[in-house]
């Protein structure tokens, strides 16, 4: 089935009014979900995570979705296909990456780093492209949805970083080049969007933006080693997060809604499994009916406390 360009992505669920209080018995109550589990909490990660790295992502409180009600990311069949379309893709992103790449982990990052190196955390299934977990220090992360920091030839499959992809675009794009040196001139720098995406000037035409061909076959495009909306999970992916869930005893899911399947199919299939599923996320998500406990609060507000005090804890 080929969709509309103008498909509308859903999965936008409901705000409540207030948080979670975060007290010591909150605490308390997390810190022993870790100690009863010890070593085989499989942690389930979303883009809300990498809101405090100045990420923005698209169903939290401000995210895209509900600031912009308009906006649609681009389809994989869209860039795989279409001429037009990559080089729209690839003229927002020459703009949104370097700023992207920039961004550092924050305090929950650094606190599932602790977890795992304290040994109260078996692993991470991340839906982020962003890289921030591995860079805070975690080991056993599962990137679900890819990462930002490859392309890959369609071709060929070969694969080179996105920095050097970066380098061979602003080559081909002196011009482009020079506009974003005027837009930061003016203070009129492109407002980030989800996944090194970016907004520009709606009147901006893109036909005059180049991408270079694949290094190594010279004849294919490249696109990013990323899950677009509309595309699959490698089946090697898909399989490795099966078994990761199997290994785990309990899992706990934080800043996501688990809108997409890829990731709910995950909560599920531990709660088919009979294992505890512990939700900290600041609004509805698609797993609340399966999660044994849910806290309406961020992991921003929990896991760095936790994590600072399990680790003071360990010998």
């Amino acid at each position: 089935m080929v969709l509309s360009a103008r498909v509308k992505i859903k999965g936008l669920y409901g705000l409540p009014k207030a948080h979670t209080p975060v007290t010591p018995a909150v605490l308390a109550t997390i810190i022993e979900f870790f100690q009863r589990h010890r070593g085989s909490v499989l942690g389930l990660t979303g883009a809300g995570v990498s809101v405090p790295s100045g990420i923005p992502d698209y169903r939290g409180t401000n995210g895209t979705y509900r600031v912009h009600g308009s906006y649609t990311p681009i389809l994989h069949h869209e860039l795989v296909s279409q001429h037009a379309s990559r080089q729209r893709y690839w003229a927002r992103s020459f703009f949104g990456i370097r700023p992207a790449f920039k961004a550092e982990p924050n305090p929950i990052h650094r606190a599932f780093a602790s977890l795992e190196s304290h040994n109260y955390l078996l692993g991470l299934i991340t839906q982020n492209v962003d890289g921030l977990h591995l860079q805070a220090g975690s080991c056993n992360v599962l990137e679900l949805h890819g990462t930002l920091k490859q392309v890959k030839c369609l071709s060929c499959g070969v694969k080179e970083s996105r920095d050097g992809f970066q380098q061979r675009l602003e080559e081909l794009n002196p011009e482009w080049v020079e506009f974003g040196q005027e837009m930061a001139q003016s203070g009129e720098e492109p407002k980030r969007r989800p996944d090194g995406d970016v907004d520009l000037p709606s009147n901006l035409q893109y036909g005059s933006f180049v991408y270079p061909k694949c290094h190594h076959c010279l004849t294919g495009d490249y696109m990013p080693t990323v899950v677009f909306f509309g595309g699959s999970v490698p089946d090697k992916v898909r399989e490795q997060s099966y078994r990761m869930v199997d290994d785990a005893s309990a899992m706990l899911v934080c800043g996501t809604s688990l809108s997409t399947f890829s990731a709910y199919r995950l909560v599920k299939r531990a709660r088919e499994q009979g294992k505890e599923v512990a939700i900290l996320n600041f609004g509805q998500t698609r797993g609340d009916g399966d999660a044994t406990m849910k806290l309406e609060t961020t992991a921003e507000d929990v896991l760095p406390p936790v994590a600072a005090q399990l680790a003071a804890e360990t010998p």
